[in-house]
């Protein structure tokens, strides 16, 4: 099957065998999968039955489609942002035929078509038609159906436009094609999400992980497509990760972007354990100094003049982006964390210093970033009961990181509003902060 270009093969795997290292879900690539219920949907669209084995198959094929594909950029991608409903699949359909070819719902509903006809109930399906009288009836209501779809499809896609339009300058989504990424640990929470989405954007990630045994389970999770450099290193160890990049063979300039959110938390351990305290500062704090040097000492960015300008629109900045993940806890103590906020309150002071001394010494590459974010679901904060309201969308937040490293921003506070009410909070003084926590977190054992 051929269609404005595209092509799929129907696979030959054995019923029921799945593809060694291909995700059977629809949540690791948003642009590009869907997950059961808008599978449902495209079948209801295409007058078709869902099965089971075709949706397995149809995540293992989208799941790779970030790399066999360009990203949908402006327009396009915003539209690809929004979860399907039967309106916007039908509106979809209709304008990625007429102005989006290369639009992610166009290899989506082309792949369901192709593998429902590889399926033999699903030609069988696709086969019936309507015969003489009947059939004549058929084409007259699909006529004038298909003139209303079309008048509904223009005035909807007309209004999205001038809505997208409006937004542009605030939307996200800063391409990221060719560039080569270093992400600390992304074997879960915010590492991960940052891998997804630097993936999703075209990027080409080397990301680091704690041991071995997590490097195959995500290896296993990921597409074998997947442009992934994995390395293990254990940052609670000093020196590993810089000697895990050497020995990878890995150069400093040959990195765009260098994204260290890794990090660690001894819940219910008192800040007066100084084993927890010295581990949490090695890897939150201490393992980002010795990338940062790593990268300045190998001459990043050295002899560039103050004088030279930043990229222009659409053009790629040649400055290699270092970002540090901190957190907005920095801006307040925190008991029973072994010293968390503290080290990531060193984090963002330190980088703040190292910026200084960049700017002073004539220096603009690296450029720095400090991202301090507020609550999301994560390994280190699960949700407590009154809580749910302040949790951020971690993939956003990993969106808005990116977004604003690509843009040049010093500081990230995503999302702003929980900045604003975390500096309500310490204003408060030590008093409040003191009843309002010792709510909010259990004490620490004796």
């Amino acid at each position: 099957m051929r269609e404005s270009g595209w092509q799929f093969r129907c696979p030959s795997r054995p019923r029921g065998e799945a593809a060694a290292g291909h995700p059977m879900n629809g949540a690791m690539f948003p642009l590009w999968q869907v997950d059961r219920g808008e599978y449902e949907l495209a079948c209801a669209h295409l007058g078709l039955t869902p099965r089971d084995r075709i949706y397995e198959m149809l995540s293992e094929y989208l799941a790779r489609a970030p790399f066999t594909f360009a990203p949908p950029r402006g327009l396009a991608r915003a539209l690809a942002q929004r979860r399907l409903t039967a309106f916007r699949l039908a509106r979809l359909d209709l304008a990625s035929r007429w102005f989006f070819p290369a639009h992610p719902i166009r290899h989506i509903l082309n792949a369901v078509l192709a593998l429902h006809e590889c399926d033999g109930a699903g030609y069988r399906e696709m086969a019936r038609a309507p015969i003489g009288r009947t059939a004549w009836l058929a084409l007259a209501g699909w006529t004038l159906r298909a003139a209303a779809n079309h008048a509904i499809t223009l005035s909807w896609l007309a209004a999205q436009c001038l809505a997208w339009t409006a937004w542009k300058p605030f939307a996200g989504g800063a391409a990221a094609a060719g560039r080569r990424v270093l992400i600390t640990g992304v074997n879960r929470g915010l590492g991960m999400d940052l891998m997804l989405e630097c993936l999703e954007r075209g990027a080409r990630v080397i990301g680091t992980v704690r041991t071995e045994a997590s490097r195959s389970e995500l290896l296993a999770r990921l597409p074998a497509s997947a442009p992934v450099t994995l390395l293990v290193a254990d940052l609670s160890q000093p020196g590993m990760i810089t000697d895990a990049l050497d020995a990878a063979g890995v150069l400093p300039a040959s990195l765009d972007m260098v994204v260290l959110s890794a990090g660690t938390k001894h819940d219910g351990q008192s800040v007066l354990s100084l084993e927890r305290v010295r581990d949490t500062f090695q890897v939150n704090c201490f393992s980002a100094m010795e990338v940062a040097a790593w990268l300045c000492a190998a001459g990043v960015g050295q002899g560039a003049s103050p004088s030279e300008p930043a990229a222009g629109p659409g053009e790629r900045d040649p400055r290699t982006a270092l970002v540090l993940v901190s957190s907005m806890g920095r801006w307040h103590g925190m008991h029973s964390t072994a010293g968390y906020n503290a080290s990531k309150a060193a984090l963002s002071i330190w980088a703040e210093s190292l910026e200084m001394e960049l700017h002073l010494t004539g220096k603009r590459r690296p450029s720095v970033t400090i991202v301090e974010p507020g609550l999301f679901e994560s390994g280190m904060v699960g949700r407590r009961a009154g809580l749910g309201l302040l949790f951020a969308s971690r993939r956003r937040v990993a969106g808005r990181i990116l977004d604003g490293a690509v843009a040049g921003r010093k500081v990230l506070r995503p999302p702003f509003w929980f900045a604003l009410v975390t500096w309500a909070v310490c204003l408060g003084g030590r008093g409040l902060r003191q009843r309002l926590f010792a709510r909010a977190k259990p004490k620490a054992p004796r």
